[in-house]
């Protein structure tokens, strides 16, 4: 669970009930505020507009560290969650479900949340299958990322810098090639910086739980999933 050490008690609230709720064990990941982004750090990580102390460089560095646990720990893959995430009842089961139809050793990230309303379309879906290839990223709140998924993403951080946010880097390794990315069905998460439950971490003059922006995203909701429908 990547985390800030101050500054946003509600969201550790929420996680501590909603992950007590679901019965999930995890671990926050504290190391990476902006106040750790030394000179060597962001050097040898980023570059370009990265390569300076914001708040998106530290979400960034934040899951290079996840995919660092993953490696040296030997794990097969880990659930990485950023803390404004949402998830749904069925998120342990359809993760279990997802994680089991991922082809062994592929570099590759499963995507739950629905936050980018992207969805599988339904002429895709099939009974008893939850995991589809997705064309794009879906966001970085709500992802499964396998170990030689973590590799190939701290490979390329290091070998050229990292110099743009987090989603937009996946999508360029899915567009070289080097990562596959899937998206699972039905979505499971959603970020509560856009449903309105929580205001952005990057835009402190947002309001919670009253945002015009949380609105038109409800409503552009509904629709997005109705057009998934028909296809």
């Amino acid at each position: 669970m990547l985390h800030v050490r101050e500054g946003y008690e509600d969201r550790a609230a929420h996680i501590d009930s909603m992950m007590a709720r679901l019965g999930l064990p995890f671990e926050y990941i504290l190391d990476g505020d902006k106040a750790d982004l030394t000179p060597e750090i962001l050097e040898h990580w980023f570059a370009g507009p990265m390569k300076c102390v914001q708040g998106a460089t530290s979400c960034a560095f934040k899951h290079l560290i996840a995919c660092q646990k993953i490696v040296s720990q030997g794990l097969p893959g880990a659930l990485v969650l950023e803390d404004d995430i949402v998830l749904s009842p069925r998120h342990e089961e359809v993760t279990k479900h997802t994680v089991a139809e991922l082809p062994a050793a592929e570099p590759a990230i499963i995507s739950y949340e629905e936050t980018r309303l992207r969805y599988v379309p339904r002429s895709r879906r099939r009974k008893g299958q939850y995991l589809y290839t997705g064309d794009r990223d879906r966001f970085a709140g709500a992802i499964y990322i396998n170990a030689a998924g973590a590799r190939v993403i701290l490979e390329e951080a290091e070998k050229n810098g990292l110099d743009c946010p987090i989603d937009i880097f996946h999508r360029r390794l899915l567009g070289q090639g080097s990562l596959k990315y899937y998206w699972s069905h039905p979505c499971t998460a959603v970020q509560g910086s856009f449903n309105g439950l929580f205001r952005t971490g990057f835009d402190a003059r947002r309001s919670t739980n009253s945002s015009a922006k949380a609105m038109i995203w409800k409503a552009k909701r509904l629709y997005r999933k109705l057009l998934y429908f028909f296809r």
